[in-house]
């Protein structure tokens, strides 16, 4: 992609499609579904003020080098304001489009760094599963507590205080280092998906199973309960060859390599059969835009599309079929107070909300007709408001990204809840490194893990 011009040399040019930014009519309604602009009170960091900013980027009155990179940046894209746009203001692809730009000026180290991990790590699935051993022996080893003590952090410090005035560039680094070793979950040990997998039965079809890098190092047991969870309704469950949908590759604005990575995944899920099924918001999202990302590619627009009509959410999957039950339904869970905590990428980027709402439902009828009042549904206020996770936007903005998390922390608490149910590994991991600092005992969940504990026991 060329560089952007100078406003001096061409202002005439275009960055942006000026029909996207001219849609919004600045009416300021999507200031409180704004997570960013909730958590600071500044005009430039809500929707509004971000889109004034790239229009005067747009006609050449304001430099990219300006704090406009800075304002667009940290932004969480979780779409919230799309949502709550009357005049249908395309959110998403605005940040598209101006996404490449800023990446192309970030710092030469960092950018490395994030294309190298984009390109090199997340798709190679062995490289990435031994990284994740070596991050399990870390964590044996409680190399947590030895970053805190080289930062000079006190014990139970909240990961979002600013840094010690006192602190000297080594410690600074440490510090930095001791942020994002906080922000990960306890990682488990991981265990291989079966290639292809059935239940004794009547069989309704073949399912595609796409596991994600992210969820399957993280959460391969959420992808185990999946599989359980299809086999039970019938489905015969295959999990084809695949590589990182390129979701986070597309945010950080690298679109060379989500590109190349989805022309992979195309050629990998094409001559499959059936659903798509995926168990991770982010992946879903990303997987269903490869159509438009490639609708100028003469070689792969048809075979994007034909892939990306096929990606189904996994709770619109299950929630197609009833789950049978006996009178052993959920015995072995305890007494749970549910809050749902929705996704961006599955609420805002593929409007699924009806779907993991009617899933909730029959689980806790389901549960409550073998032991009454044993699940209780909790509302949780600003359920669709964003966690701060945001891809990998806790590790570069961690303070903004802790402030968004301490909204929804104060809402999970003042719900009463004792378990968060959602559907994306950010958001799992996100809420956890909030449970984790505030020492409070709200269990963190994906619904699939809910169900297949209630439905079909527990993974072998």
């Amino acid at each position: 992609m060329s560089e952007p011009c100078s406003p001096q040399s061409q202002p005439q040019q275009r960055l942006i499609d000026k029909e996207l930014l001219d849609a919004c009519i600045h009416c300021g309604l999507c200031l409180p579904a704004c997570p960013t602009y909730l958590a600071t009170g500044r005009e430039m960091e809500s929707p509004r003020g971000r889109i004034y900013l790239l229009n005067q980027w747009n006609e050449g009155t304001l430099p990219l080098q300006s704090r406009l990179a800075e304002h667009i940046d940290s932004c969480l894209g979780c779409l919230g304001c799309q949502t709550a746009c009357p005049s249908g203001v395309k959110y998403e692809n605005i940040l598209d489009q101006a996404r490449p730009h800023l990446a192309a000026r970030k710092p030469g180290i960092l950018r490395f760094g994030m294309r190298f991990g984009f390109s090199n790590l997340l798709p190679d699935y062995p490289r990435l599963h031994f990284v994740a051993g070596v991050m399990r022996q870390w964590q044996r080893l409680k190399g947590g507590e030895l970053l805190r003590r080289l930062a000079g952090v006190k014990p139970n410090q909240p990961i979002a205080t600013s840094e010690p005035l006192q602190q000297n560039p080594v410690q600074k680094l440490f510090y930095r280092l001791w942020q994002l070793n906080a922000l990960l979950p306890e990682i488990p040990s991981f265990k291989p998906l079966p290639k292809k997998s059935w239940q004794a039965g009547e069989k309704k079809g073949t399912v595609q199973l796409f596991a994600g890098c992210v969820m399957d190092v993280f959460y391969n047991s959420v992808n185990h309960a999946s599989i359980d969870l299809l086999k039970a309704q019938g489905c015969i469950v295959e999990v084809p060859e695949q590589t990182c949908c390129g979701a986070l590759a597309a945010h950080a604005g690298e679109t060379d390599v989500m590109l190349s990575l989805a022309r992979r995944n195309i050629r990998s899920l094409e001559v499959t059969e059936g659903p798509i099924v995926v168990t991770s918001a982010g992946c879903g999202a990303m997987m269903k835009q490869y159509a438009e990302f490639l609708h100028d590619d003469e070689e792969y627009a048809a075979r994007a599309s034909a892939v990306s009509q096929r990606i189904v959410d996994v709770t619109e999957e299950l929630a197609k079929n009833d789950f049978k039950h006996n009178d052993r339904c959920g015995a072995e869970l305890p007494d749970l107070k549910i809050a749902y905590h929705a996704a961006c990428h599955l609420a805002h980027a593929q409007g699924i909300r009806e779907a993991p709402q009617k899933l909730l439902l029959d689980f806790a009828a389901a549960v409550n007709s073998v032991t009454p009042n044993k699940i209780e549904l909790i509302p949780l206020r600003e359920a669709e408001h964003c966690c701060g996770s945001a891809g990998i936007y806790n590790l570069l903005h961690t303070e903004l990204s802790m402030e968004v998390l301490n909204r929804k922390m104060d809402l999970i608490k003042e719900s009463g809840a004792d378990t968060v149910v959602t559907t994306n590994p950010g958001c799992m991991l996100q809420i956890k490194a909030g449970v984790n600092q505030r020492r409070v005992p709200v269990q963190v969940t994906h619904l699939c893990e809910l169900l297949r504990d209630a439905y079909c026991g527990e993974v072998e």
